[in-house]
């Protein structure tokens, strides 16, 4: 091979590095962007999932609570003993403070402090086709031996159901509803808790 002249076998290697390993679609670079820039934010503000770290959350002393029956302040039966239900069956499964039945370090109130109807939506002939009930449950939870306030919130659901040409069918939707705003609840109730240690 004369002085100057290239090898077509080098000239293949360097065309070959140069190139990247993958491409990436046109159309997909948006969103190969976007979720780069989530994961970069998600890292960079020390985003964590929710939910208690085993002996870091409460106080030292305070491993166990009680869950006393929710108390019913409003004029819709039950909603105090589904939520009770539900409140101890999400502390059973989760982590954190052990639930017992009595001598524990901690008791938990709950007391369902209003429910409301509004009308959400009218048919042509002006009556009531949905409504949005609204459930407040106010929560503490307090130390047993100095009766301390540990924490404290008023926590909020809503749900919108159908009014039926019938009372029994409107109120069957409105059980519905809350059963539906008591789900939404318990695990916003759980979470707040050891959010706020």
């Amino acid at each position: 091979m004369a002085r100057g002249d290239s090898d077509p076998s080098s000239a293949a290697v360097l065309s070959m590095a140069s190139e990247p390993r993958f491409r990436v679609h046109p159309i997909m670079r948006p969103a190969l962007a976007l979720a780069m820039s989530v994961v970069l934010c998600l890292a960079a503000c020390g985003y964590r999932f929710s939910g208690p770290e085993a002996g870091t959350v409460f106080p030292p002393d305070i491993k166990t609570v009680v869950l006393e029956s929710a108390e019913n302040k409003t004029a819709v039966t039950g909603i105090e003993t589904e939520l009770t239900n539900d409140l101890r069956s999400e502390f059973a499964l989760g982590a954190g403070l052990k639930p017992v039945r009595s001598g524990g370090d901690s008791i938990l109130k709950t007391v369902v402090a209003s429910y409301e109807d509004t009308p959400s939506t009218y048919r042509a002939d002006g009556k009531e086709l949905t409504r949005i009930g609204t459930l407040k449950v106010i929560c503490s939870l307090e130390r047993v031996d100095s009766k301390k306030v540990l924490w404290k919130r008023d926590m909020y659901a809503s749900d919108t159901y159908d009014v039926t040409d019938t009372i029994s069918g409107t109120l069957s939707n409105r059980r519905r509803a809350i059963s539906r705003m008591i789900k939404d609840l318990i695990p916003r109730i759980h979470r707040s808790m050891y959010d706020s240690f």
